[in-house]
């Protein structure tokens, strides 16, 4: 059956019918995805298990972390920060630009020579 049937297409689904057909989609998506993730996990050594929870563990107290701090500190004192420094790059932007492109020009010259140091 389509989605979209033709305007003269008698066997338009009702809204019940398509809410059904849409569930057992996602139920078969879901458990689908489950059986990927059981085979993957079960293919995986061990060690790489162990680095990939203990990062995940890390990154999820450190957003943990990090959403405490932004809900413990004033954000108004942030924001004018931001505009000062806003303002800051606004008013020295040649010189901005000037550092930026001596230190892409140094970066580039480092990498050459590191280049033919390799050969």
């Amino acid at each position: 059956m389509t989605l979209i049937p033709h305007v003269n297409d008698k066997s338009v689904p009702t809204s019940a019918e398509l809410r059904r057909q849409v569930a057992r989609a996602t139920d078969r998506l879901r458990d689908t995805a489950v059986h990927v993730g059981r085979l993957v996990e079960d293919k995986t050594p061990d060690p790489v298990l162990a680095g990939a929870l203990r990062t995940a563990t890390r990154v999820r107290d450190t957003a943990a972390r990090a959403g405490r701090l932004a809900g413990h500190r004033d954000l108004d004192s942030v924001r004018a920060n931001a505009g000062r420094a806003a303002t800051a790059a606004r008013t020295h932007r040649t010189a901005l630009a000037t550092a930026a492109g001596v230190l892409a020009a140094a970066a580039l010259a480092r990498r050459a020579r590191r280049a033919r140091r390799a050969k």
